[in-house]
């Protein structure tokens, strides 16, 4: 067997979207809007894709983003996505090799980072992935929930169509990206995309749209779902699935919380890709009708170690070189002297005696703040050669606020 790594052509567009749905369990059928946006997303050159004899047995592509990092500097980052290799050529080494191509591709670029939302989790790893933004998945009882304490809440939530949302949630959208680390800027063209999947029929119906405002600036918004369940001893039970919650200041997030708590005939609400560090469980008058389970968010990649170091600033003032071993892209890794604090950062190659040792993929997962050195220490993932050089880096690390990302694409 010959394998064939290679971008697609415009002409094998509809054949690589058939692979990526096939590699999901899934067939393509997409409307033709849908079809014009996909090609738009995700054009041949940001993908890479393994054939066999002319089939697309493995298919891999990334989205061009822009993120920002502590300090709010904005970096380039590849997301990651369509990575699928066909059921019927499994264990043949294909996804190493194309994640390796698809990796320096996106370098070549310019990106500083890749990022992806992992359907399978054991995967990623082996690769220089990292766990940069943890997730929980949340569940209240809404018939014994109560918010106790909130801020002061000046605005208004109101129900809007999706014609509205599309004009309005961007502006919401893009103050998350300032208040967070990690959300990623989105273009018209996937807010496009994402309003045609909102609207398209599922087995929980039609969402329903709200806005958070502030003397009319849009500051959030959520998008839920309402099933019922059926009629016992006289009562409605239903479900409120809140698919996004979006918010930029604590206002907007109490708001929207109190509206989704508040809802009548519904007696269940869940929702996931809630931030680790959310106010809500501080909010309610018990906390024990919230069932709260952690999971792994967004995995880093990171790919320029250096540009990453130098993009974001730092808590306190400390200078470390840093050793970082790349197994997968060797050449990647390296000994870089860090030099930095709040106002700025000085970050590049040295020979001089490291003071730590990271993997590239433990770099990943303390590289928002999402996780920190000490616990990759007790995790034999980093290791000190001079003493308190893992309590200084945590220092220059640490931020305010966990890193959030509840929506790649």
């Amino acid at each position: 067997m010959t394998i064939e790594y290679r971008q697609i052509t415009i002409a094998e567009r509809r054949r690589f979207s058939s692979a990526v749905e096939q590699g999901f369990g899934k067939h393509y059928t997409p409307t033709h809007d849908a079809f014009c946006l996909d090609n738009k997303l995700l054009s041949p050159d940001m993908t890479m894709c393994a054939f066999d004899d002319g089939e697309i047995v493995g298919t891999t592509g990334a989205y061009q983003f822009e993120s920002a990092v502590p300090g709010g500097a904005i970096i380039k980052n590849a997301g990651i996505t369509a990575v699928t290799v066909s059921a019927t050529h499994r264990r043949r080494n294909i996804l190493t090799n194309m994640m390796q191509r698809l990796l320096k591709q996106e370098r070549d670029k310019g990106q500083v980072v890749a990022s992806l939302w992992a359907s399978e989790s054991i995967i990623y790893g082996r690769f220089g992935y990292g766990v940069a933004i943890q997730h929980e998945a949340i569940k209240v009882d809404t018939t014994r929930a109560e918010l106790k304490h909130m801020p002061a809440i000046p605005g208004r939530v109101r129900y809007v169509d999706i014609h509205e949302a599309r004009q309005i949630f961007p502006a919401a959208w893009d103050a998350a990206v300032r208040y967070h680390v990690g959300i990623p800027k989105r273009s018209d063209d996937q807010w496009d995309r994402s309003m045609i999947e909102s609207s398209s029929q599922s087995d929980w119906g039609q969402p329903w749209f709200v806005v958070y405002e502030e003397d009319g600036e849009p500051l959030g918004y959520a998008i839920y779902y309402l099933k019922e369940l059926g009629i016992f001893a006289g009562q409605s039970s239903g479900l409120i699935n809140a698919d996004m919650v979006i918010y930029s200041n604590p206002a907007s997030h109490a708001a929207l919380w109190n509206h989704l708590l508040n809802i009548d005939l519904y007696d269940q609400l869940t929702a996931w890709r809630q931030p680790v560090d959310d106010s809500l469980p501080w909010m309610l008058a018990d906390q024990r009708q919230l069932e709260r389970k952690p999971y792994d968010g967004i995995w880093y990649r990171i790919m320029d170690v250096e540009e990453a170091l130098n993009a974001r600033t730092y808590m306190t003032e400390g200078n470390l070189v840093i050793q970082i071993e790349d197994a997968f892209i060797p050449e990647w890794g390296g000994r870089f002297e860090l030099d930095g604090g709040p106002d700025g950062v000085i970050c590049g190659p040295t020979t001089k005696t490291p003071s730590i040792t990271l993997t590239t993929e433990s770099l990943a997962a303390i590289y928002l703040g999402g996780a920190n050195t000490y616990t990759m220490q007790k995790a034999g993932r980093a290791e000190e050669h001079t003493s308190g050089s893992i309590a200084l880096f945590d220092r220059m690390l640490t931020t305010p606020k966990t890193p959030w990302c509840p929506l790649m694409f």
